[in-house]
């Protein structure tokens, strides 16, 4: 599983009643309601939805605390936790995209933006440095705004248009997706570059 150290001491108290749970479970349990999160979203049921998201953020969150309890971290599951968690960013975030609150071409920024700022993170320790978990849209951050969206959309339910682009909640976080984790992923880039 891999080491997420951004809010760490929190998702070690939250692996406690995990602990004698498999952690690859609890991965392919994150990435289902990964998915179920974005099909929800698609439907337009925020209700739902929220919970969704919630509980695979949790489980997604406490994976790797419970390998390093159990004594089972490995490189093999540090590979799948990345392999899911990069299934589970496309399957929310397209769910988002094609909701009707959503816009399909901010939904490809959105996952460009998501997508590279988790390959520059792990590359750098591809390259022997440490992995880099610093810049303003790491997964945590990503997962704070994707829980808080549902709220926000519901009880914002306006749209404005500027340039024949519709804006909303949903559209801004897609916007948001793309130039935040661009900046992420260039800033990571930045400081490896500086490194090797």
């Amino acid at each position: 599983m891999s080491d997420k150290r951004a809010g760490s001491s929190l998702a070690a108290r939250i692996a406690i009643p995990f602990y004698n749970v498999s952690p690859n479970l609890l991965s392919i349990l994150s990435l289902i309601f990964a998915a179920l999160s974005g099909i929800l979203y698609y439907m337009g049921d925020l209700l739902f939805y929220l919970p969704s998201i919630i509980i695979a953020s949790g489980l997604d969150a406490v994976d790797g605390e419970v390998a390093r309890h159990q004594g089972r971290a490995s490189l093999k599951g540090d590979l799948l936790d990345h392999f899911i968690d990069r299934y589970s960013d496309i399957f929310i975030i397209l769910g988002i995209s094609l909701s009707s609150y959503g816009n399909i071409l901010l939904g490809l920024l959105g996952i460009e933006g998501v997508l590279m700022t988790s390959y520059m993170g792990t590359q750098a320790q591809a390259l022997g440095a440490k992995r880099d978990y610093k810049g303003i849209l790491g997964r945590v951050n990503r997962l704070i705004i994707l829980i808080l969206l549902a709220p926000v959309q519901y009880l914002f339910r306006y749209s404005y248009s500027i340039f024949g682009l519709t804006l909303n909640p949903t559209t801004f976080v897609l916007l948001l997706f793309f130039f935040l984790g661009n900046a992420t992923a260039i800033s990571r880039f930045a400081r490896l570059y500086k490194t090797i």
